[in-house]
C-alpha cells in the first residue's frame, strides 16, 4: 500500500516517516469482499473494512478486528498534522482499492450496447469474486481473499507524481507474516 500524498517530504521528517510506514507492523487493519468497481476513469479491485464481524480466520479472531482500515487512515492522517504539514485527501470518500486498468480513451464504452458487455462481465466476475472469496457467516473460511494491510511489507512512502506507478520509495516500512 502506497502512502498516496503529495508532501514535501522534507517538510515531514524521518521520524515521522519511519511511524507511519511501521505502522501495519503493530496496527494491523484487515480488508475483505473483494470487488470489481468502476467509474468513468479505471477499474479497480475494492475491499471493504472489517470491523468486528464474526468472520474469524485460523490466524484472526473476531477482536483482531477492532482496529479497522478507516482508524489506520485516521492514524496515518494524524501522524502528518502533527509534523505541521497540511495534506488534502485524493478521494472524498475513503476508499481502499487497487487499480486494474485506466481508461485512457473510451471507444471500448461509447455506445450502451458496449457498455451493456463491460457491465455484464464487470458483474459476472463479481459474482465469482462474492461466491470463491467472500466469508460467510457460520461456515468455515481460510482467509482467501482478505488483504491484512502490512503483511509481507509495510508501508511504501514514495515521492513525486504517483499516479500510473511513477514516483520513488523514500521508505519501504516494516512487514509480517500471518501466523
Amino acid at each position: 500500500m502506497a502512502l498516496n500524498m503529495n508532501l514535501v517530504i522534507k517538510d515531514i521528517g524521518a521520524e515521522a516517516i519511519a511511524k507511519m510506514t511501521d505502522y501495519t507492523f503493530t496496527h494491523q487493519a484487515r480488508l475483505l469482499k473483494p470487488t470489481l468497481s468502476y467509474d468513468g476513469a479505471a477499474l479497480a479491485l475494492s475491499f471493504l473494512p472489517a470491523a468486528e464481524e464474526k468472520l474469524p480466520t485460523p490466524s484472526r479472531a473476531v477482536t483482531d478486528d477492532k482496529f479497522t482500515y478507516h482508524h489506520l487512515r485516521r492514524d496515518l492522517f494524524n501522524i502528518v498534522k502533527a509534523t505541521g504539514v497540511s495534506i488534502d485527501s485524493r478521494y472524498v470518500v475513503p476508499s481502499s482499492h487497487i487499480t486494474l486498468a485506466r481508461f485512457l480513451v473510451q471507444t471500448d464504452h461509447d455506445t450502451p450496447e458496449k457498455m451493456g458487455r463491460f457491465l455484464e462481465e464487470v458483474e459476472r466476475i463479481n459474482g465469482w469474486l462474492q461466491d470463491s472469496f467472500w466469508p460467510k457467516e457460520g461456515q468455515n473460511w481460510n482467509g482467501e481473499g482478505e488483504w491484512i494491510v502490512g503483511e509481507e511489507r509495510g508501508l511504501d512512502c514514495r515521492e513525486g507524481q504517483l499516479w500510473y506507478g511513477d514516483g520513488k520509495t523514500v521508505r519501504l516500512g516494516k512487514g509480517f507474516e500471518k501466523p
